[in-house]
């Protein structure tokens, strides 16, 4: 055996020994269920959810430790609930746990909007017995998705106007985690280390380029007076929220009615119902980006939050009409955003632990007044 072979034998032999080292010691010191990719199967209804036990979710699917017999709250949404950017002991539902001392249970899943909201209510929330349902309302796609959803599953279908089409595409979901599955997203998902690095700034720039490569703008805000370094993807957003558009007054209509089928629901079985309305980055970070002619693509972005400014107020006229209680975390973030960092340095448009905590301040501050 000449030298170089055994130069080499060795260097593999010391890689085959030292990852699976390296991955348990990321174990130990990283929780799983902050870095591994849960693997997603189809659903008739819900057109998709979580594999339970997957991606260290808990046996239901969730984005949870483990799952109770009762839960005094339980929390429905989407990403913005399931703590996309964060660690899941970080996301609002945890975060209010915190707050609160009482038992917190996290249904949510990127990619849900009304429709699953109300579904999941009704088959699987009201199980728990909580005393409290609390439903997040993204304004960036929920209207897209519950406008997705009516027209794609026939579950729905006695909510369609005959002048729409069926089967609608639908809007990218912003955690950008796909149903397919190759070596790639094998390691996402057993994977601590791996994901380590795909989950970084060497992630994040990757999945940057993706978008820049499919001809999306993202608008990047440097802003040294006041600490923010940051970007926007109004080009996304206006895909979910350009009123304008006939799907997506139409997806309006829709996620408001949903929302009134979940408050009967809730004072049906003597359950308090809140809907938390999530704002776009875009308009949290409106003082700083509005009229900013300095900044590309500035008038798309002063229409985008002008469409979200007409949808918010009309969303929240359509819940004190009907006696929906709900919490605006516009304000809170806004001035969470002139005070520390609520989002990460990049073009995400969750919010980072901070701006959960916010959002679950905002909350809490509600129910005490209740």
């Amino acid at each position: 055996m000449n030298r170089n072979l055994k130069t080499f034998i060795l260097i593999l032999i010391s890689v085959v020994v030292s990852l699976p080292a390296a991955e348990g010691i990321s174990r130990l010191v990283f929780d799983p269920i902050d870095f591994l990719k849960p693997k997603r199967v189809s659903d008739e209804i819900l057109r998709y959810r979580i594999e339970p036990a997957t991606g260290a979710h808990d046996r239901l699917g969730y984005r949870n430790k483990s799952v109770p017999d009762t839960a005094e709250v339980v929390a429905i949404g989407d990403s913005h609930t399931y703590g996309i950017s964060a660690r899941a002991s970080e996301s609002w539902p945890s975060a209010l746990r915190r707050l609160t001392g009482k038992t917190v249970y996290n249904v949510s899943l990127g990619g849900y909007g009304p429709a699953e909201y109300l579904y999941l209510m009704e088959k699987e929330v009201l199980a728990f017995h909580p005393e409290i349902i609390i439903a997040g309302f993204y304004l960036g796609n929920d209207l897209k998705d519950s406008f997705t959803a009516v027209y794609s599953v026939d579950t729905w279908k006695d909510m369609r106007k005959p002048e729409f089409e069926s089967s609608p595409e639908a809007v990218e979901s912003d955690d950008e985690e796909g149903a397919s599955y190759g070596i790639g997203d094998w390691l996402a998902g057993n994977s601590v280390l791996y994901r380590l690095v795909s989950s970084s700034f060497i992630g994040d720039n990757l999945r940057q380029s993706r978008r820049i490569k499919r001809g999306e703008q993202i608008v990047m805000l440097e802003d040294e007076k006041n600490g923010i370094s940051t970007g926007f993807t109004p080009d996304q957003r206006l895909k979910g929220l350009d009123l304008a558009r006939p799907d997506i007054r139409e997806g309006l209509r829709l996620s408001l009615e949903f929302f009134y089928r979940m408050n009967e629901l809730a004072k049906k079985n003597n359950i308090e119902f809140l809907v938390v309305i999530i704002p776009t980055k875009e308009s949290v970070f409106a003082q700083y980006i509005e009229g900013n002619k300095a900044l590309p693509a500035s008038g798309k972005i002063d229409y985008l939050i002008g469409n979200e400014r007409q949808a918010d107020s009309e969303i929240r006229k359509y819940f004190d009409e009907h006696g929906i209680r709900y919490v605006d975390a516009l304000g809170p973030l806004r001035r969470g955003a002139g005070a520390e960092r609520i989002y990460p340095d990049n073009f995400g448009g969750h919010t980072n632990r901070n701006g959960y905590r916010i959002i679950a301040e905002s909350i809490k501050e509600h129910l005490d007044g209740l």
